[in-house]
């Protein structure tokens, strides 16, 4: 008894390490411990009494002692068997405990080596372990007996000789269950517990993983051991039949025999039923007088070993198919079966395990098993002899010895799932030391066993269960898991919702290690554990904190596997088919948790910090085998003793576990991201033979392990992949080629994500307006909205829909609803159901609305779907259809609470006669239909399952009078039941059947699918999914973790929380590329929260958490500064606030630090009376401390003031700056931005201070400092921030900031320019750019002194450094030289004098000659000192001959211009000059342009025309066209409205402007251009254009100027001119009559004629009248107030006065132009005829306005002209010029040659014209229009003389038509002198020509 192995619970080691077998050289050395043991029994009391035991005893003494052989038929071990077996029959204590222990010798050293038939050795083996069991016969078995079977079976068990299998094996494992059960000592029980820990061990230890081949063969489609278990036979003589009791000759003499009850679903569901109501009756009447068990009780002793002989029981198979070894009972007599028990039918045969599943899982032990009977004195007659086994039946030769113990292990693993499902007897209630309690907790213990050590055996792909059904052609197999998964899910199911503590947690502990290990497996069982169990037991407010407690252990567990986290998400929340988000519910959930409100008096955190590993010893794979906890009696404590000896559970624990949680996913996501593999949690170790399921994420290759756990395909039962689907784990066959696992692309998943969003999203909408969500689905391609068929089958199989919205939409009359409706119900199968079934299962799938008219339409087609599935029912549909009408008004009537009086059944009989096509329907049918309703009310199951729902997730207040309150307190005193205790273990228990049937109904349906369905699970290996796993729950993570750290103090939950934070700002950083608005948003989010946190801003509520939170937000800005973007701002912030906060406390008075987080107005004047004065230092400023502490200081404890003080505080602060070093350069910008903001708020802030704060700009200067040593281009970055904020900074109106900033800026630029510039680049001129700005825009003298003398100090001490940093210095003195100071603008020249004379070559050499220029040129324009002006403009003269030097001394010119495309080497001379003469040209126009002194205008007018005239000659033509188009026009460009160089001068500023300069300016461009003119000859068109703008100004002066201009311009160079030139000049001329032609007197005037028109005829007089007698000025004012019109009419007449006015001068011109011979005789014909051409049209128009008297007179009686208008002047002058031009070329006295080819063209032109003029001179009135024959006179005139002057011919041709009109002229009375000349000269003439007269007598007469 002392060498049993299990004496010592410690003593674990495998008893085959210290026994081997017995060889036949062994033989004689072992005989001895038999032959001890044979003795020992034959000197007993019994061995010398019994005779039998005595004969068969010393005949085996005498066999081994004299080596004699046995007898005849038997060998020495069945010898040895049969004397040890007559000693266990005769039930002594003392001689079975010695035959036990010779037993466990004989198995040990394999005394059956001697049978050769290995078969009869296994029969005999399990005879042996037979014989051993049957030696407990209870509790009351001796228990030296007891321990002596527990050591024998280990024994058999360990045996590796004749292992054990099947029956045998489970009849052994059920024994030393029982044992621990039933035993009365604990120290037994503990001894059963190991020793039954180690058999389990040990049989799934049998299973090399290793060695077995991996199995790619064609695979069974869903077998199971279930299914290979033969139906109930119908053959009566069958022999192959066993009972659900072991029928061995052991089982017969203990009496104990059981027969299944087999049972209807229904009966099952009653049954259930009256349990739960049976449960909690005795729970209520024991609640008061709980006791210990007793054998009297039904948790009893009989009742448990009838129990566990059912569930150890080996199901019945085929003889021709077996693929399990079947135990076969031994002979025996028939059994009476006791009363009240059915008795087995014949055929002997027992259900198959489906139904003693389905039996076992919710009835009482007492309704499923046979009691109990006999006596011990049976055991004798009742045990057959070891040599009879003639009936033993073989195991399946076909059949491996790995197929058995695979098999072996089901078998066992079934039992204990079965074991763990039984219910716990009602009796005692939840009775820790109760049989069903212990029970449970042990098989619970070690399934949790198998799954922590032996996880590769279900995980591995090689391990299968083979089976042999009839067709023996085909090899079927299933992997393990899938076997035994039908099994274990149902029993967590069952125990998951357990109200038992160790029961809850143990189921826990199971369902974690099957979510982490088998999830690859167990995909959609594993979406219901988390659906029905972890999420819902989460959201139920009426679990107990300690359920909650205890899953959100296993949920941290979860949270902290990476790998597991991110399958989840990958699984679950992308999967289309899973309308539930696993992973985004479970966050949310927590997140809500974490949030509670607490009660504030509820301070105890005792159990808020507890380890969160705690409980994790199961959570350990290892190759030592893991014990469970002591379960004996005395270990166990109930649970009142528990609860009263423990300390309550506080809600604060559950949100700091659930906190955990949060922060554990955020942590696990960081973790996958920075790893690159899944890192396994800390409790967690994977067992070297662990698939590689856990193990670190592979690449993204197709994974190849050892185990092909992570890398099988779909066509393969035994591989399982990420990839792999539910039907292949079941069996399903394919291809023996496996391809490639699917993949887990981010992006394919990104889209499923977004889809199954949109598809949610459309529910909603659905769900609230369903047409709306109709259109949304359709719209994003889930059905096709023109197929109704499409949109019903979503209606129907989409989870998620209201089944109110539903029935809602198909009830609309619209004929889209109506056909989507007809659609929706012919996708019901109504075949075989009655009229009421099929009624309800139609009202399931929608909830019926109100509307009368509504139902009719469903009930419609409801019954012409039932009609044609049930023909035969009713004579037509018409019947169907008013009965399911009056079937819902029956049910209505029956159940509203609002009728009153209730439908009779005559009353719904009556309402149905003759509706079956005139014929009653049976009355008995109406009957059943009336009871069935008013039984059950037909309502959606949805609905009642909803309410169960909210009674369970809603928290009931505590009523009226506090009555819950009361309740509770009678409940805690013993007075009072806990009824809602009891209710809410009666909801948990119908949960957890709920779930289990949920797993029944998965595994039916996955069977019936078979082949057909296809799940595909996909294992995480890209880092990527981190972001939308992030995203989708980023809001509850920052509510979970900010809602804890707002309430709680504890320093624990607020270093949680602050690590959530941290993590979760490291996930948002970690996908720093994505750009995108929702990034920013999240990182914001997190980071200004946690900077509210930190409550800088309101110091006087500053706790240790918030410096805490400091401290974190600055270990964020170290490890993830490269990517916090804007978020930067919030961090400086707060270190600005920090430094604030330590000067404060340190004693600085409050009111000279103001806050510049909180807005608030500057503070007055007198505050800063009160501010003392400081002194700037390096790191900050020294602030005066007063000794006491105003209103103003701050009260913070000692303890936050030390905290936030704290040396590693302020080092990690100045770390922060010291530290940008190491950002990189978008970062280092983002940094530089936010801390120039923060800077300024500063600034800004304290700016009303005498020494605002500057905290943040002197870390500005530092960075700057830090970073000096960084690439130019990042350099560049970041000075175009801090330039510009410079330039903010140095303006600042306070002179402290202003002059700090200046400072800072000059000793940073001194560092720059350090360091040489290379060639071609312009640093130099970016940093340098704020001494501009500030130089502009600061109004202060002091600063632009201070600004000035920087730079000359730069130019001083750098200036050999200095390249593109000239620009930017003579930008800076360009700008000082705008100022208004004298002292700044001499200050200015002085240094730029300076640097002319000392550093000119620089200027040039490093092209900045044109800013220099610049420079000059603004102090050339200074309003107000010409004394520096002067100078200025011959500066710029003066470097003219300095660059001529240049280029005379140097062959070429290297010119390094940053500002230009690239380098540039230019040669010296024109190339050189060019480059360099714009410049100055440009200069001197500028001047020009915008000075406002006369006499400099004058001077810099004078150098640019003298320069250009002087150097002109060196200017290629196409510098000539560059200088005309941008220096020389542009000084005109004030005459050009739209002009963008054009200057909105007042006219006074015009006038001076045109007086002074533009008339200079225009003839110095006629001087320059006819100088030029060769090479200007491609200008003249911009030349003329010029002039012609000159001339159409309204400007008397400019217009006379240009006229002057145009015609010395064409005089002086007619000569020059060829025909081009020509045609440029005609053309002008016709430009200019047109624009200058009053077309408006016309155009615009109409209207005016009419009403003049209308008001002569009103006042009676001619309109043609207008010789009116003149009129005073009142009579005028009178009538011209009768016709008013509007000024802008007004001002647009004076355009047309001014037309008229500008043609007029246009004709002078002309006329005068052409009177001077040069220009006349050059003008050639066909030009000079248009422009006769013009002329014409000028006279005809001014002839046909001056004729109009209608308009004239409406001109003048609108007030236009102050008296009557005429155009007479234009008239004659155009008229005289366009005659005497003709003539004279019809005379062509000058014999030009193109005038002769175009006399006739001027002949046609020039006699009508003159008869014309001499016809209208005729009929002038001398009395009535004097001024007209005045001014018609010359023109006449000389029209006659030119007629005289005809040559023969011609005169003799026209005269005769001029004679009559001629000698009329003679008539008039006041003929005038000048006509009577002209008429003697031309009759003169006649008469010669005529020789009428002769020569004498007509020169005697002159």
């Amino acid at each position: 008894m002392a060498s049993s192995p299990t004496a010592s619970p410690h003593n674990l080691s495998s008893p085959t390490s210290t026994r081997t077998s017995m060889t036949s050289s062994q033989a004689t050395s072992s005989a001895v411990f038999v032959l001890n043991a044979l003795d020992k029994i034959a000197n007993t009391k019994e061995g010398r009494k019994n005779k039998n035991l005595k004969e068969v005893v010393q005949n085996a003494q005498n066999m081994l002692k004299t080596g004699e052989d046995p007898p005849e038929g038997q060998t020495r071990s069945t010898v040895i068997l049969s004397a040890l077996q007559t000693a266990i029959d005769t039930r002594s204590a003392n001689l079975m405990t010695i035959a036990l222990d010779c037993l466990g010798k004989f198995i040990t050293y394999n005394y059956l080596a001697d049978i050769e038939d290995e078969a009869t050795q296994s029969q005999v083996m399990e005879r042996v372990v037979d014989s051993i069991c049957d030696c407990f016969i209870g509790e009351e078995t001796d228990e030296k007996v007891q321990l002596q079977i527990v050591k024998t079976l280990l024994d058999a068990v360990y045996s590796s000789n004749n292992p054990i299998h099947q029956s045998a094996l489970l009849k052994a494992v059920r024994t030393t269950y029982n044992i621990f059960l039933l035993s009365r000592t604990s120290a037994n029980q503990n001894i059963a517990q190991i020793t039954l820990t180690q058999m389990v061990d040990h049989i799934f230890r049998r299973i090399k993983v290793n060695s077995l081949p991996v199995y790619t063969g064609t695979a069974a489609s869903t077998t199971s051991l279930n299914d290979i278990t033969s139906p109930r036979s119908n053959n009566n003589n069958s022999t192959t039949s066993t009972s659900a009791l072991d029928k061995s000759p052991s089982s017969k003499s203990d009496n104990v025999s059981a027969t299944t009850i087999s049972k209807t679903n229904n009966e099952e569901e009653d049954t259930t039923f009256q349990q739960q109501i049976i449960v909690e009756a005795s729970m209520a009447r024991s609640e008061m007088d709980r006791k210990l068990p007793s054998g009297k009780a039904n948790d009893n002793s009989e009742e448990f070993l009838n129990d566990t002989a059912n569930v150890f029981q080996e199901e019945h198979v085929e003889s021709n198919s077996t693929a399990i070894a079947v135990e076969k009972p031994l002979p025996q007599p028939p059994q009476p079966v006791d009363h009240g028990q059915q008795q087995e039918s014949n055929n002997g045969t027992v259900e198959s395990v489906k139904n003693v599943v389905s039996e076992k899982e919710d009835g009482d032990s007492t309704t499923e098993t046979m009691a109990v009977n006999g006596t011990d004195g049976d055991a004798t007659t009742s045990r057959g002899s070891f040599d009879d086994n003639d009936d033993v039946h073989p195991v399946t030769s076909a059949e491996t010895e790995t197929d058995l113990y695979i098999k072996d292990s089901i078998l066992v693993f079934r039992a204990l799932c079965k074991l763990s499902k039984k219910p716990i007897s009602s009796e005692w209630g939840n009775d820790m030391r109760s049989y069903s309690m212990r029970s449970k907790l042990l098989s619970l213990h070690l399934i949790l066993t198998i799954l922590t050590s032996h996880m590769n055996v279900f995980t591995s792909p090689s391990v299968v269960f083979t089976a042999s059904p009839a067709d023996t052609t085909i090899h079927r197999v299933n992997p393990f898991i899938q076997e035994v998964k039908q099994y274990l899910c149902p029993s967590l199911g069952r125990n998951a919702f357990s109200v038992v503590p160790q029961v809850f947690d143990i189921t826990l502990e199971i369902l974690s290690k099957v979510v982490q290990s088998l999830r690859v497996f167990l995909k959609k069982e594993i979406e219901v554990f988390f659906r029905e169990i972890f999420l819902r037991i989460l959201e139920m407010r009426t679990a107990s904190l300690q359920q909650k407690h205890s899953l959100l252990k296993i949920v941290l567990r979860i949270c902290n596997d990476p790998q597991t986290l991110v399958d989840v998400y990958l699984n679950y929340d992308c999967d289309d088919t899973s309308l539930d988000n696993v992973y985004e519910r479970l966050v949310n959930i927590l997140s809500k948790i974490t949030t509670t409100h607490s009660s504030p008096n509820n301070k105890d955190h005792h159990d808020t910090h507890s380890s969160s590993n705690s409980g994790q010893s199961h959570n350990k794979h290892s190759k030592s085998l893991m014990i469970p906890p002591p379960l004996t009696t005395d270990t166990v404590q109930s649970n009142d003793r528990q609860a009263a000896n423990s300390a309550p559970l506080q809600e604060s624990a559950i949100r700091f576990r659930s906190l955990e949680c949060l922060v554990a996913v955020l942590r696990s996501l960081v973790s996958w991201y920075m790893n690159g593999s899944v890192s396994v949690s800390a409790g967690s170790k994977i067992d070297d033979d662990q698939s590689s399921g856990n193990t670190p994420r592979e690449s993204e290759d197709i994974r190849q392990s050892s185990d092909r756990l992570t890398s099988l395909s779909n066509s393969s039962a035994a591989r399982l992949s990420p990839g792999i689907d539910s039907t292949d784990l079941n069996g399903n066959g394919g291809e023996s080629n496996t391809p490639s696992p699917p993949l887990d692309d981010p992006e394919q998943f990104e889209n499923l994500k977004h889809r199954k969003r949109v598809l949610q999203e459309g529910i909603r909408m659905f769900n609230w307006k369903p047409k709306k969500g109709i259109q949304l689905l359709a719209h994003n391609g889930f059905f096709d909205l023109s197929d109704p068929q499409s949109v019903a089958r979503f209606l129907l199989n989409t989870e998620g829909l209201s089944k109110t919205e539903i029935g809602e939409y198909m009830g609309e009359v619209d004929e889209v609803n109506v056909a989507v409706m007809h659609a929706f119900v012919d996708e019901l199968d109504f075949s075989n159901m009655n009229f009421v079934d099929a009624l309800r299962h139609l009202l399931q799938t929608f909830r019926l609305p109100g509307e009368g008219q509504k139902i009719d339409r469903f009930m419609l087609k409801f019954a012409e779907r039932y009609i044609h599935f049930n023909p035969n029912t009713f004579a037509n549909a018409e019947t169907a259809y008013v009965l399911a009408y009056s079937v819902i008004l029956l049910n209505t009537d029956l159940h509203s609470p609002r009728v009153k009086r209730r439908m009779t059944l005559d009353d719904f009989i009556k309402n149905n006669r003759g509706i079956d096509d005139g014929a009653d329907i049976p009355s008995d049918l109406l009957e059943t239909l009336y009871d069935e309703i008013q039984k059950n009310e037909i309502k959606l199951k949805d609905e009642v399952e909803a309410a169960q729902d909210a009674a369970l997730f809603t928290g009931s207040g505590g009523g009226a009078l506090n009555m819950m309150g009361l309740q509770n307190a009678l409940v805690s005193a013993g007075i009072a039941r806990d009824v809602r205790r009891e209710a809410y273990q009666a909801a948990t228990e119908e949960m957890g059947s709920k779930t289990e049937a949920v797993f029944r109904n998965m595994l039916a349906s996955r069977r019936r699918a078979g082949e057909n369905e296809t799940i595909t699970f996909y294992s995480a290996s890209h880092i990527e999914h981190v972001r939308p796993m992030f995203e989708v729950a980023w809001t509850a993570f920052l509510a979970g973790i900010s809602g804890p750290l707002q309430e709680s103090d504890d320093l624990d939950t607020v270093q949680l929380c602050l690590e959530g934070f941290k993590t979760a700002i490291r996930i948002i950083c970690l996908f720093h590329t994505v750009e995108s608005e929702d990034v920013e948003l999240q990182r914001g989010a997190f980071v200004t929260t946690l900077t509210k946190f930190t409550f800088l801003s309101n110091l006087n509520e500053m706790k240790p958490k918030n410096v805490e939170a400091i401290r974190t937000l600055l270990e964020v800005a170290a490890i993830d500064g490269n990517y916090l973007k804007s978020s930067w701002k919030e961090i400086l912030s707060t270190v600005s606030q920090l430094e604030r906060f330590q000067l404060i406390t340190s004693g600085v008075d409050q009111g000279a630090l103001p806050d510049f987080t909180t807005k608030r107005p500057p503070q007055q004047a007198a505050m800063a009376k009160n501010s003392v004065d400081i002194s700037r230092r390096s790191s900050s400023f020294n602030y005066s401390r007063k000794p006491s502490r105003g209103n103003s200081q701050l009260s913070v404890t000692e303890e936050v003031a030390s905290a936030g003080s704290s040396q590693s505080l302020v080092l990690a602060a100045d770390k922060l700056f010291t530290a940008t070093v190491n950002l990189n350069g978008n970062a280092i910008v983002d940094f530089v931005n936010a801390l120039c903001e923060t800077s300024w708020e500063e600034i800004v802030s304290s700016a009303h201070l005498e020494h605002p704060r500057m905290y943040s700009l002197q870390k500005l200067v530092e960075i700057s400092y830090y970073n000096m040593n960084r690439i130019r281009m990042e350099w560049s970055n970041i000075w175009a921030i801090l330039g510009e904020y410079f330039n903010k900074v140095a303006c600042q109106s306070n002179f402290n900031v202003a002059f700090f900033a200046l400072d800072s800026l000059r000793q940073l630029s001194m560092r720059f320019l350090e360091k040489e510039e290379l060639p071609h680049f312009k640093f130099q001129k970016d940093f340098l750019m704020p001494f501009r700005e500030v130089l502009a825009n600061n109004p202060d003298v002091a600063i632009k002194d201070m600004v000035l003398r920087c730079l000359s100090q730069m130019i001083l001490a750098k200036a050999q450094n200095i390249r593109s940093g000239w620009k930017t210095m003579l930008a800076v003195f360009a700008t000082g030289a705008r100022e208004t100071s004298e002292t700044i603008v001499q200050m200015t020249f002085d240094i730029v004098r300076s640097v002319t004379n000392e550093r000119f070559n620089d200027i040039v050499a490093n092209g900045t000659f044109p800013d220099y220029i610049s420079c000059l040129t603004e102090f050339a324009k200074n309003k107000k000192f010409q004394k520096i002006s002067l100078p200025a403009l011959d500066m710029i003269l003066d470097t003219i001959p300095r660059m001529l030097s240049i280029a005379e001394k140097n062959k070429t010119i290297e010119i390094i211009d940053a500002h230009g495309p690239g380098p540039q080497t230019v040669q010296s001379g024109d190339d050189f000059l060019v480059k360099f003469w714009f410049a100055v040209l440009f200069g001197f126009r500028e001047v020009t342009m915008k000075s406002d002194d006369v006499e400099v205008r004058k001077r810099s007018l004078q150098y640019l025309f003298d320069t250009l005239k002087q150097y002109g000659s060196r200017y290629p033509a196409e510098f000539w066209s560059t200088i005309s188009r941008q220096i020389v026009f542009p000084l005109f460009d004030d005459l050009k409205q739209n002009s963008v160089h054009h200057r909105n001068m007042s006219p006074e500023d015009l006038s001076v402007w045109v007086s002074t300069t533009m008339i200079e300016a225009l003839r110095n461009v006629v001087d320059l251009y006819t100088f030029y003119f060769d090479n200007m000859k491609g200008m003249m068109r911009h030349v003329l254009g010029l002039f012609g703008i000159c001339i159409t100004q309204d400007n008397d002066t400019l217009a006379r100027i240009g006229c002057e201009c145009l015609e010395q311009y064409i005089e002086t160079n007619v000569e020059k001119f060829d025909m081009e030139c020509w045609d440029l000049v005609t053309e002008t001329f016709d430009n200019l009559f047109q624009k200058t032609t009053a077309n408006g007197l016309f155009d615009d005037t109409k209207d005016l004629v009419d009403k003049v028109k209308n008001m002569a005829t009103i006042e009676g007089q001619s309109p043609n009248n207008f010789e009116l007698p003149v009129q005073d000025g009142a009579a005028a004012a009178a009538m011209a107030g009768q016709a008013e019109v509007s000024e802008e009419r007004q001002r647009g007449f004076q355009q047309v006065i001014v037309k008229c006015v500008l043609q007029l001068m246009l004709i002078q011109t002309v006329n005068e132009l052409l009177g001077k011979d040069t220009v006349y005789c050059a003008f050639p014909a066909g030009h000079l005829m248009d422009l006769m051409e013009c002329l014409g049209k000028s006279f005809h128009f001014a002839k046909h306005f001056n004729e109009d008297s209608d308009l004239r007179m409406a001109l003048w009686r609108f007030g236009f002209m102050k008296q009557l208008p005429n155009l007479l002047k234009q008239e004659t002058s155009s008229g005289g010029c366009y005659v005497s031009v003709l003539m004279r070329m019809y005379a062509n006295l000058e014999n030009i040659s193109d005038r002769d080819e175009r006399r006739d063209e001027i002949e046609k032109t020039l006699i009508p014209l003159c008869n014309e003029i001499f016809t209208l001179y005729t009929e002038l009135d001398h009395e009535t229009k004097p001024k007209n024959i005045a001014a018609w006179t010359p023109v006449v005139i000389s029209i006659l003389n030119g007629l005289a002057q005809l040559q023969d011919e011609d005169f003799l041709k026209h005269v005769p038509q001029f004679y009559l009109p001629a000698v009329e002229l003679l008539g008039q009375e006041h003929m005038l002198p000048e006509i009577r000349g002209a008429l003697r000269t031309l009759l003169l003439r006649v008469g010669r020509t005529y020789k009428i007269t002769t020569n004498i007598s007509t020169n005697s007469t002159q």
